[in-house]
């Protein structure tokens, strides 16, 4: 039997994650896209969940997806979503990460949505054998989850996959 995991080990995980967090949290946040189509913050999402054990369902009217672990046995569903769309807005923070693209900045946190999503994946992937039921991370385009589902459907992708898993609990960013 697998030891139980304690809120240490996820502080602790949690800690381990940060710096690949914030990596791309600012490559993110340099390089924002407003909109349905963001096909740059999709590419380095997927990029921060390559070789993880993940069925990927993509959007192909919008570039919102779907990530799901299926576990090794039965159990509770979680699902965490989370937003990907800049604002039309000028940055001038000065920051090191500052918005390379005029017009758009990602004012609203949704750079910082992405990377905990990434974040919480890889930390499902790698307790894969001690939790149990599916984890489901789904990033949308942009901040309407109704609107999102309807553009993951009408794009092809399964929402119904969701629904059929039943989600227990449900975390949106």
């Amino acid at each position: 039997m697998n030891k139980p995991v304690t809120d240490k080990d996820w502080v602790e995980a949690g800690q381990a994650l940060l710096p690949d967090m914030i990596k791309l949290r600012r490559a993110i946040h340099e390089d924002p896209e407003i909109g349905l189509m963001n096909p740059k913050t999709t590419a380095k999402a997927k990029a921060a969940l390559a070789g993880l054990p993940l069925e990927i369902y993509d959007g192909k009217s919008t570039t919102g997806f779907i990530a799901l672990l299926r576990g090794p046995s039965n159990g509770r569903t979680v699902l965490l979503r989370g937003d990907m769309d800049a604002l039309p807005l000028t940055e001038e923070t000065g920051l090191p990460f500052t918005s390379q693209n005029e017009g758009a900045m990602h004012a609203c946190g949704h750079d910082t949505h992405v990377a905990m999503l990434a974040g919480a994946a890889r930390r499902y992937c790698n307790q894969y054998g001690v939790a149990v039921g599916e984890r489901v991370v789904v990033a949308t385009a942009h901040d309407s989850a109704y609107r999102a589902a309807l553009d993951l459907r009408q794009a092809g992708v399964r929402v119904a996959l969701i629904a059929d898993l039943r989600p227990e609990a449900l975390g949106a960013l």
